[in-house]
């Protein structure tokens, strides 16, 4: 079975990177560690193996907070979320039941979407999802008021919000947003629970979101820190409007890294690459 975000081990340099097209790791490869490769010659296996191996030490880290949101809210929306959870425990028990985007680990998993994200506001689809929104009205206005209390230019235009208990590791990168997003923890969880995000190829940001709101550019690859007891987050994103340039995967904090050139270039094919067969070498920008 071919490995997915929800089977890799999100500690593992291979993982992180492994939501990269080819294209931006051979770029990458190139230079950052000076060692340039033939598409025609070696693959992308291959090009996850050289990068783990010029990786000789641990990625640098940037430690950032969100920002402290109302604890009430937190608690308010935690209770309905509570109940979500019960719920979905049994509406799982039913036959033919299962989760939702199970190409992640988590136990429970739901996406609620607004009318903002689709084209027709009386499509099937859209009305499918507004009746979900109703089944879950309380969850759904509560988390909405509590992003508001913080971006309100943000809040409304959110297209949707993805719920889930106990998600770990998953590195991923989602290509369908039109921006960055916001992430809010919930829960007893200690140990660890980080929001963490690749800033360029020797950085890695680790967004503390607990009772806090952290905005991040779900375009990089992403994933949660391992960590002890009951996570519930909750993702506040954007899948249509505007389309915001990709720029950096954090808003807070200084980089630790200071030299690492971009992870992605101007585009010149579809998979970033940059490679001159003519002349044997890999350039900056297209």
């Amino acid at each position: 079975e071919k490995p997915h975000a929800a089977t890799r081990d999100a500690s593992l340099l291979a993982s992180q990177i492994a939501p990269h097209c080819t294209g931006v790791l051979r770029r990458r490869l190139a230079l950052v560690y000076g060692d340039v490769t033939d598409p025609a010659e070696v693959e992308r296996e291959e090009v996850i193996e050289r990068l783990v191996a010029a990786t000789v030490m641990p990625r640098a880290i940037r430690r950032i907070r969100g920002a402290k949101v109302c604890d009430e809210r937190c608690k308010a929306l935690k209770v309905e979320i509570d109940g979500w959870v019960k719920r979905d425990k049994e509406r799982r028990k039913r036959p033919g039941e299962v989760r939702e985007r199970t190409n992640v680990d988590a136990q429970h998993y739901m996406i609620l979407k607004s009318p903002l994200a689709f084209g027709v506001a009386d499509s099937p689809a859209a009305k499918r999802a507004a009746e979900k929104v109703r089944e879950n009205e309380e969850m759904w206005g509560k988390a909405l008021e509590l992003l508001r209390s913080h971006d309100s230019e943000f809040a409304n235009r959110v297209t949707a919000i993805a719920f889930t208990a106990n998600f770990l590791g998953s590195c991923h990168i989602d290509t369908q947003n039109t921006g960055p997003f916001y992430g809010l923890a919930l829960g007893d969880f200690s140990d660890g629970g980080a929001l963490c995000v690749e800033v360029s190829a020797r950085e890695v940001a680790y967004v503390d979101t607990k009772n806090r709101l952290g905005k991040v550019d779900g375009r990089f690859p992403h994933w949660v820190e391992s960590y002890q007891g009951t996570r519930y987050s909750v993702i506040f994103y954007q899948t249509r409007g505007d389309l915001v340039k990709r720029t950096t995967a954090v808003f807070d904090g200084e980089p630790v890294v200071k030299d690492d050139p971009p992870t992605f270039p101007a585009r010149k094919d579809s998979y970033y690459n940059c490679y001159d067969p003519d002349t044997g070498k890999y350039e900056p920008e297209a």
